[in-house]
Parts: C-alpha cells; sequence; structure tokens
C-alpha cells in the first residue's frame, strides 16, 4: 500500500493552458506536491514535449489558441495512448465530453475548480491507469484508453460530464433574459429539457387575495391559465411554509387540473418547486411526468433546485431594479412637480410638445424605439430648469447675457440629473439636445444637420411650435398660422428640411 502510495508520489505531469495567471499558479501547487510538472501555454508545444517525453499523466485546457485542447487530445492518443489525458475547461457541455470520452480522455474538470478537486482528478487517473495496466494499447483501436476504464469510473464521468454541463447550460440560458415572463418560460423549457417532464408550468403567489395563478404552461394540451388555487391548499402551502419542493408520485385533489387527472387520465407524478424573493416564495415551478413508475431521481431534483435557485436570483434582481428604478421615477416625478408649481407653463408644455414630436416622428416613419424614446423623455426635457433661479425663470423682460447662459444650462443640467437612470442615448438625446440647430449655432455643444440625433430634430420643431402657439406671461400665443410660417422660413438653418416637411403633413396643424 506503501509503495503504491509512493509510486503516485513520484509522477510527472504536463500542464497545457494558455492563461499565465492559472498556468503559474497550478504548476505552483502541484510542484508543492512533490510532482515535477512541465508547463505549456500552447497544445503544440505540448504535444512535441509529450511525443518525445515521459509523462504520466497530461491536464490541458480546451479552449486555447491554435490547436485547441480536443485536437490535442486526438494527437495525443495517437503519439502516447497509454498517458491519461485530463480535459480542463469553462464550458463542459455533454457533445464535447462524448466524443472526448470515445478518444480516451480519463476526465473532465470543470473551472473553477478547488485544489482538493484537482489533486482527486489526478490521483485517481494515475491510479487507474497504474492499476489497469495500460501500457500502449493495439493502435487500431478506435476507442483506446476508454475502452480499458471500469464500467463504473465510465458511468461516473458520463453523469459528472452531464451534470456539468446542464449547470452550465442553466446559468448560460438564464443569463441572457432580463424579462419576467423569458424568465418564466426559460425555465419551463430547461426543466422540461433536463427532466424529460411531459409539461410545465409557473404558479405566481399573490399574498393580498391568498391565491395562486397560472402565469405561463407548456405542454398541455388545453389552455390552463384560468386555473388558480388557494394558498392553503395543499401542496401549495408546504411549499409556501416550508420555503421547499414537494414531489407527489401520486395526485389527486386540486391539482388534478395541472396534471390532467381531472379528465380521467390517471394519476401523475408532480414536482413543485418555489422560486424566492426576499426570502418568500413568489413563484412556483410544477413540472408533471407521464407516470409514476420510474419516479425522478434526488440527483434530477437537484438540478431542478438549481434551476430554480438561478431564477430566483434573476427575478430577485429583476424586482431590485425595478424598485431602483420605481424610486428614481418618483423623486424626479417630484422635482417636476415643484417645477409645476414655480411655472405652471411647463406641465402642459412639456405633455403637449411630446404629443407633436410623437405625431411628427410617425408622420417621418421613424421606427418605434426613436417614437418610444420621445414618449418617455418627452416631459422630462425641462427638468433641468428646477436648477434655474426664480428671478430668472419666471423673469417677464428680455434675459442679459449671463441670464441666457443660466438658462440656457439647463439642458446639460438636466441630463446630469437624469443621468441615475441610464437613459438610452436617443433618450437623453432629447433632453440635451433639443435646443441644437440645423445649421450648427445651437446649444449647448454646436452639432449641425444628422449630426443631432433624429429624436432631439423632431423634438426641437415641435417644442418650437408649441413655444409660439401658447401664451405666456410676458407675451400672447402667435396664431398657428404664423407659427407654421415661421418655421417654413427656419428650415434649413434652425430645423432639418426633412422634419419641417413631417411636420407640415401630419394632423398637428388641423388640431391645434
Amino acid at each position: 500500500m506503501q509503495a503504491t502510495a509512493q509510486a503516485i508520489e513520484q509522477i510527472k505531469i504536463m500542464f497545457i493552458d494558455d492563461d499565465d495567471c492559472v498556468r503559474e499558479a497550478i504548476s505552483e501547487i502541484l510542484s508543492r506536491k512533490g510532482w515535477m510538472v512541465d508547463a505549456f501555454d500552447n497544445a503544440e508545444d505540448g504535444l512535441a514535449a509529450l511525443t518525445a517525453g515521459d509523462y504520466d499523466l497530461v491536464l490541458t485546457d480546451i479552449n486555447m489558441p491554435g490547436m485547441s485542447g480536443m485536437n490535442f487530445l486526438l494527437a495525443a492518443r495517437e503519439v502516447a495512448p497509454e498517458v491519461p489525458v485530463v480535459l480542463v475547461t469553462g464550458y463542459p457541455s455533454i457533445d464535447i465530453a462524448v466524443e472526448a470520452m470515445k478518444v480516451g480522455a480519463v476526465d473532465f474538470l470543470a473551472k473553477p475548480f478547488k485544489m482538493e478537486e484537482l489533486e482527486l482528478v489526478i490521483r485517481k487517473a494515475i491510479g487507474n491507469a497504474q492499476s489497469a495496466g495500460v501500457r500502449r494499447p493495439d493502435p487500431e483501436s478506435s476507442i483506446r484508453v476508454v475502452g480499458k476504464m471500469p464500467t463504473v469510473a465510465r458511468r461516473r464521468l458520463e453523469e459528472k460530464v452531464k451534470e456539468l454541463s446542464i449547470l452550465h447550460t442553466i446559468n448560460e440560458s438564464l443569463d441572457d433574459v432580463s424579462e419576467k415572463q423569458d424568465i418564466y418560460r426559460k425555465s419551463m423549457d430547461i426543466a422540461q429539457i433536463i427532466s424529460d417532464a411531459d409539461s410545465a408550468f409557473i404558479l405566481i403567489v399573490d399574498a393580498e387575495n391568498k391565491c395562486l395563478g397560472v402565469k405561463a404552461s407548456s405542454g398541455f394540451d388545453s389552455d390552463i391559465s384560468d386555473n388558480t388555487f388557494s394558498i392553503h391548499d395543499e401542496p401549495f402551502k408546504s411549499v409556501i411554509t416550508n420555503k421547499s419542493y414537494s414531489y407527489l408520485p401520486f395526485t389527486s385533489g386540486v391539482v388534478s387540473t395541472l396534471t390532467g387527472c381531472a379528465k380521467g387520465a390517471g394519476s401523475k407524478p408532480l414536482l413543485l418547486a418555489p422560486m424566492l424573493i426576499n426570502r418568500e416564495v413568489v413563484v412556483m415551478l410544477g413540472l408533471v411526468y407521464s407516470d409514476s413508475s420510474s419516479g425522478i431521481s434526488n440527483d434530477m431534483i437537484s438540478l431542478i433546485l438549481n434551476l430554480t435557485a438561478k431564477a430566483s436570483l434573476k427575478l430577485e434582481n429583476l424586482a431590485l431594479s425595478e424598485n431602483v428604478f420605481s424610486s428614481i421615477i418618483g423623486a424626479i416625478n417630484s422635482l417636476i412637480n415643484a417645477l409645476d408649481a414655480r411655472d405652471t407653463y411647463t406641465k402642459d408644455h412639456s405633455h403637449r410638445v411630446t404629443q407633436y414630436a410623437m405625431t411628427i416622428a410617425r408622420e417621418l416613419g421613424c421606427a418605434q424605439d426613436v417614437v418610444d424614446s420621445i414618449s418617455f423623455a418627452g416631459p422630462l426635457h425641462d427638468i433641468g430648469k428646477i436648477a434655474v433661479r426664480d428671478e430668472i425663470l419666471l423673469k417677464m423682460g428680455v434675459f442679459t447675457s449671463d441670464e441666457r447662459e443660466i438658462m440656457m444650462s439647463h439642458v446639460v443640467r438636466g441630463e446630469e440629473i437624469l443621468r441615475p437612470l441610464n437613459l438610452l442615448d436617443s433618450e437623453k438625446a432629447v433632453v440635451l439636445y433639443h435646443h441644437e440647430k440645423w445649421d450648427g449655432t445651437g446649444y449647448p455643444n454646436g452639432l449641425a444637420e444628422e449630426n443631432i440625433p433624429i429624436a432631439a430634430r423632431i423634438f426641437s420643431v415641435a417644442d418650437t411650435f408649441d413655444a409660439m402657439t401658447s401664451s405666456r406671461p410676458y407675451r400672447k400665443a402667435l396664431s398657428v398660422e404664423i407659427a407654421r410660417e415661421e418655421i417654413i422660413k427656419c428650415t434649413g438653418t434652425q430645423f432639418d428640411p426633412d422634419v419641417v416637411a413631417a411636420f407640415l403633413k401630419s394632423s398637428i396643424l388641423k388640431r391645434s
């Protein structure tokens, strides 16, 4: 026994990884174990060394520039089929794992990993190779080393790789979504795929009305969206109270409408897995299976719970973002109300200009995202005036040059106030650039022609039209006809000719 342990310690390892930090750190750790380590930053050099040298084990990353770890494995099976190869990757997949095992990989290690895991993999790989006496098998063998692996070891490897791949798929799939409905749909799709469930559904907990409702479903013959259940009914009560899953091998009663048993389809197994926000169950993922003969394994339940945990985190982050956004919007609305209290013209003006600008954008054939940007940012376009002193904002006469500079600064101050909202560029443009002019003489940046974002060019025309046709304390409103002629007169200097053409064709002049 001691001799065997000593033999395992006296081993020579090749480690291939293009990441300098990973390569140096792992090499040093393995060396401290008393093992000999040769490290390479590319598979080509590693293969040359393997051909000429004598190694007991190869650890290689899969994703590398030049020759990949998979191609290295193929070549290594030709030049040194007796040397066990362990693949290391941050992106495990079933396809890669199956292909790797066919040509001789003895294990699969997913990044990030603990050093204890790495040491265990190394000892097992070399121990298995030594006990099996693997020494250059028949070169005509298509599966070589893997064919010599014990059945239990092969099964363990296959199950391990499959589990890692599923976990990676869960993370990758849910990382790409940011809407609740997409999170629900992805969760159902993934759950059905990994657990072979017949159908899936999402239940939303309505704590105020003490009930649950079906929010989404998949795999059902008929629509179940009208079904509601009491939170006091089992098994829902237990899931909510214990914040844990429920698995019913045989179902009846209130859940029968979810399993199809109400239609005489027989009792079907049902798994309910909770999704939590702020440590409270707000969503349940339900999975219905064809029959109770096969059941569902503990490993599969663990994977489903991993999925719901990831989905819960996404929902919690989304809820947090929505709360933060709502708080910011609430604060901004307070500023708007404060501005309205100082200058009653502003509120009605902002609303009218936004409607005019949206009408012009549609007449111009703008994409919906431009219309949406105008709709969202339009009411906020003068928010920067909250920073302008009353004696300037409410002044009845002509501004001095200093006062004009202060008034002109409201667009920049508005963008600063709204910065926490992380506005889209087109939304920001409405606030910041609606006083830019086609000929470049506007403010704040003196942008010209198409360098001015289209949403701002549109808003400029709408803003000017409403300003001229609205009464102010220091002057009466101009007629629609005079305002129309003034806008035409400024076409090509202050305004974009195409935007003016759309304005003249629109219904604004008919309504005004």
